[in-house]
């Protein structure tokens, strides 16, 4: 794996309280820019959100719902993480 290098500025008293803090600033930085990884998914409001959850609990409430089992869901999401590895090998 190749690895970039970022550099960014801080002021020395954001830093110290950081450090002083014993944040992880390495894997907070890293959790941070996760963020900018695009999924595959289209971005959604929150609004949006909220309402495929509601149609999402009125179908598992009517019983109309479709589900994976432990199986089909693990399955699902190692091929998703697959060709997200794939999308992103060489960024």
């Amino acid at each position: 794996m190749v690895m970039k290098t970022i550099k960014i500025q801080l002021e020395d008293a954001m830093y110290q309280s950081i450090v002083q803090s014993g944040v992880d600033i390495q894997a907070k930085f890293k959790e941070f820019l996760i963020d900018f990884v695009d999924d595959g998914y289209l971005a959604i409001t929150t609004e949006e959100a909220q309402i495929r959850v509601s149609i999402a609990v009125e179908n598992y409430k009517n019983g109309t719902g479709t589900y994976m089992n432990e199986n089909e869901y693990k399955a699902h999401r190692n091929k998703h993480l697959k060709n997200l590895k794939a999308k992103y090998v060489n960024h």
